[in-house]
C-alpha cells in the first residue's frame, strides 16, 4: 500500500482476483463432494469478508456479485451457488451491521430472520426455477415436517457460522492481516 494508507490500484485487483477466484474455485472443487455445498459458500463468503475487512463494503459487494454470477455460469452445483449468493456470501459482510443491534435478542431474532427468509427463496428457486424437485423428496424423507427439520437444522449450522466469523475476525486481524500488509509492501 502506498505512503498516505489508499490502496493501489494494483493491490485492489490482486486482494480481489486472488479471494474472489479463490471463492470461486472453492464452490467448483468442492460443490461436487456430497455435503459440501454448504461448506464451500461459507469459505467463499469468508474470503469476501477479507476484501471487505481489507478494502472496505464497496469493494466487498462488487466481488461477491462477480464471484456470485461467475458461480452461476461456471459451478456445477446450483445449490451451492444458490446458498452462496443468497445467503453466505454477503452474510459476512452485514454481519458487523447487525452486531450494533444493542438488544442481543432483537439482534439474533434478526440475524435468524437473515437465515430462514434467503434459506427459503434459494430451495424455491432451486425447486421451482430449477426444478431441482429432488429436494423436496429428500426433505420428506424426515416425515411430515421434513423442511422445517431441516430449516431447523440449517439454523443451528448457521448460528455456529455466525460465531465462527465472531471468532475469526481477531483471529484476521492479529495474525493474517499482518502477513498479508508486510508482503504488500
Amino acid at each position: 500500500m502506498s505512503d498516505n494508507n489508499k490502496p493501489s490500484i494494483g493491490y485492489i485487483v490482486s486482494l480481489c482476483g486472488i479471494m474472489g477466484g479463490l471463492a470461486l474455485a472453492l464452490m467448483f472443487i468442492l460443490g461436487m463432494i456430497p455435503s459440501f455445498e454448504y461448506i464451500s459458500p461459507a469459505l467463499g463468503g469468508v474470503l469476501i469478508w477479507v476484501i471487505r475487512k481489507n478494502l472496505g463494503i464497496k469493494y466487498g459487494l462488487i466481488s461477491y456479485l462477480a464471484v456470485g454470477l461467475l458461480g452461476l455460469l461456471i459451478v456445477p452445483n446450483y445449490e451451492a451457488t444458490m446458498m452462496f449468493l443468497l445467503l453466505l456470501g454477503y452474510y459476512p459482510l452485514i454481519r458487523e451491521y447487525l452486531q450494533k443491534i444493542k438488544f442481543k435478542v432483537i439482534r439474533w431474532i434478526v440475524k435468524l430472520a437473515v437465515y430462514a427468509i434467503p434459506s427459503v427463496a434459494a430451495y424455491t428457486v432451486l425447486v421451482y426455477l430449477f426444478g431441482m424437485t429432488y429436494l423436496l423428496d429428500d426433505a420428506n424423507d424426515f416425515g411430515k415436517y421434513g423442511s422445517l427439520i431441516l430449516l431447523a437444522f440449517g439454523a443451528v449450522a448457521f448460528v455456529l457460522y455466525d460465531i465462527f466469523l465472531g471468532l475469526f475476525a481477531p483471529l484476521y486481524d492479529k495474525i493474517i492481516k499482518p502477513k498479508i500488509q508486510r508482503r504488500m509492501k
